[in-house]
């Protein structure tokens, strides 16, 4: 009776040590897959209407580099030094103050590269209209910026609560095998 007993402990510290290593490589996933759809891609030279509907902190990013369709583009030739870019709500024309961040942040995300430019705080839902060109009039080059809210947050949370999936189970699991081992 003790046997099946110990048998029985053991199987469970397998199959806990095996849950938590499939919620940890789920939660990878999910939260890496995710993480797109904090991201919005616009092509310029030119102006895109858009609208926020969560209130906090966005940036705005160049993309200087991204893979599609098998192939590398890089924006290269268009520096972030030389991009001009306009935010404005679209219900009264008012500018939006873009701040320019205290570091240059970089995001890599599925081939995709890019470098903070601006930031600026979003009181609500609201409508704007972004409006960017290169300052350099020689340079008619497209370019691609990127809109994101929580990009950073996001990919933390993931990899805090991945972690915990894979050591809290694990923990529990040896923690219980040493102690049946133990007093068998």
């Amino acid at each position: 009776m003790e046997d099946r007993k110990r048998k029985r402990i053991y199987i469970f510290c397998i199959v806990l040590f095996l849950l938590g290593g499939g919620l940890f490589f789920y939660n990878v996933v999910k939260s890496f897959t995710g993480l797109g759809s904090t991201l919005s891609e616009y092509a310029f030279p030119g102006s895109h209407s858009i609208r926020l509907e969560e209130k906090g902190l966005y940036s705005i990013y160049h993309q200087y580099e991204s893979a599609f369709n098998e192939g590398k583009t890089s924006g290269d030739s268009i520096g972030e030094d030389s991009i001009v870019v306009y935010l404005r709500k679209a219900s009264d024309a008012e500018n939006v103050e873009l701040k320019v961040p205290d570091s240059q942040k970089r995001y890599s995300y599925m081939g995709k590269r890019g470098v903070k430019m601006f930031e600026f705080e979003n009181p609500g839902p609201t409508a704007y209209v972004i409006e960017s060109f290169s300052g350099v009039t020689s340079q008619t080059s497209p370019y691609t910026l990127v809109l994101e809210r929580g990009f950073e947050i996001t990919r933390l949370k993931g990899i805090l609560v991945s972690q915990a999936f894979l050591l809290v189970p694990t923990l529990f699991a040896i923690i219980l095998f040493m102690r049946t081992y133990i007093r068998s």
